[in-house]
């Protein structure tokens, strides 16, 4: 089954799609982009004073990609970042967002759909070093088969981030006993007026809702299906 390719009339649109190579990139307005992970390796972005970046990387039947992102915030500037991937052999994505102006605002979020023997490994660094700055991550996976899931999240709260607040999740559905994901938050704390919290999830998808929808004329594949599409959704909602 397919999922991401079902939602890419909206994902698609009103967005620029990034079609050459490219690693350094100043934003100084309101601009929406789509990025093919294979047209990245190693970019950065700046964020200009009161602009905003909304973006989002898209990994789909890749044998081996890896990229890397690096988002400089500005003041009052304000990212959404997207991380799409479905199908791939082996993703490598880091993802490091440095909050460096007052009320500057990061969402950055990533869903990704494994079967068969997938992987993805997801690493992502939230660093205020601006007052009033917020970040906020949330990563879902949906593995079946023998799918494997990495998750690294680090939030630094440097000493000029006076009454900033992060916030960091990770969820992990697993549609079969092989698949695997594993989970490693992290905090480092240098300004005692803050807020900060982070969470991770493991587990099976829940016997009720799907003997409730089984017990409906659902068939199980249809029932993954559904359970997949509805971690997607509560991600692309933040975009669409």
């Amino acid at each position: 089954m397919e999922i991401i390719q079902n939602y890419m009339d909206e994902i698609l649109r009103g967005r620029s799609i990034v079609r050459d190579n490219f690693q350094h990139t100043k934003i100084s307005s309101d601009i929406k982009l789509l990025i093919p992970s294979t047209n990245v390796t190693n970019a950065t972005f700046s964020i200009g004073e009161r602009s905003c970046l909304d973006i989002i990387l898209l990994a789909v039947d890749c044998c081996k990609s890896t990229t890397r992102l690096t988002f400089e915030l500005g003041k009052f500037s304000q990212l959404k970042c997207v991380i799409l991937s479905e199908s791939c052999k082996e993703f490598e994505i880091s993802v490091d967002s440095i909050l460096k102006g007052e009320l500057a605002n990061s969402d950055i979020r990533n869903f990704f759909y494994g079967k068969n023997s997938d992987k993805q490994k997801f690493s992502i660094s939230q660093t205020h070093d601006a007052v009033n700055s917020k970040s906020n991550v949330i990563s879902k996976t949906v593995l079946d088969d023998s799918a494997y899931s990495e998750f690294y999240g680090r939030v630094n709260m440097e000493e000029t981030a006076e009454d900033s607040d992060a916030r960091q999740s990770n969820h992990n559905i697993l549609l079969s006993d092989s698949a695997q994901a594993i989970s490693h938050p992290n905090l480092h704390i240098s300004n005692n007026n803050v807020k900060c919290s982070h969470g991770a999830t493991v587990g099976a998808i829940d016997n009720d809702t799907m003997f409730y929808m089984m017990s409906r004329g659902i068939d199980f594949q249809t029932c993954k299906q559904l359970v997949a599409e509805g971690a997607i959704l509560s991600i692309l909602t933040s975009i669409l």
